[in-house]
């Protein structure tokens, strides 16, 4: 048994420096132009390990300057200022946005999986390293330079895919329970304002009799 990160490992798996298995590219300044086309991948754009909110824009001319600030389906974007160690895969609806600053772009390259690689990353002692290596208190940062080292657990290529496939289904659960909730939620706050007015027709106690 090996020793890693996160525990031993069995025979066939390894552990291996970041940097060892992606290509690391840290965001860019972009012009403060938030209406244009071209999105902006920022870290209040990742929560939950998916993409969330409405992302900043720059125009297509900002943009083009940038080929290699650009993102592809399969990258994994991983927070740096902030929230250090939030991050998400990146889908076909995000390709060929603009990394800003604040994040750092992992490019797998053929040892591993990006769905596999996105899971590792949310491991607990994954995380604790971020938070280790990090610095500042009231806006937490990690240098760009130091994801590279972190120190990542490769399993052999099936099993990469089926841990990754695994997790991934449960995640998307997750999504759905919470798309259910929300609209739940819209389903009760639009009459409250109509029932608590005591106009709607199905009052409570109290209401008087003819």
């Amino acid at each position: 048994m090996v020793r890693s990160l996160i525990g031993e490992l069995p025979d066939g798996w390894i552990e291996v420096r970041l940097e060892e298995i992606c290509e690391l590219k840290v965001g860019t300044s972009t012009p403060a132009d938030s209406g244009g086309p071209v999105a902006v991948m920022k870290p209040r754009n990742i929560a939950d390990d998916r993409f969330t909110g409405t992302p900043d824009g720059i125009a297509e001319e900002a943009a083009a300057k940038l080929p290699s600030y650009r993102l592809m389906a399969g990258d994994v974007v991983c927070v740096r200022t902030g929230g250090i160690g939030k991050h998400a895969l990146v889908a076909g609806e995000q390709e060929g946005w603009v990394i800003g600053t604040g994040i750092i772009r992992l490019r797998p390259g053929p040892w591993a999986d990006p769905l596999y690689l996105s899971h590792c990353l949310s491991h607990p002692s994954v995380q604790n390293w971020f938070a280790r290596n990090g610095t500042g208190t009231a806006i937490p940062n990690i240098s760009a330079r130091a994801p590279g080292a972190l120190p990542v657990v490769l399993a052999p290529s099936p099993v990469q895919r089926s841990i990754g496939k695994t997790l991934g289904a449960l995640n998307e659960k997750i999504a759905a329970h919470e798309r259910i909730c929300r609209t739940t939620a819209q389903l009760r706050d639009t009459p409250l304002p109509l029932l608590m007015s005591g106009t709607s027709a199905a009052q409570g106690p109290g209401r008087s009799g003819g």
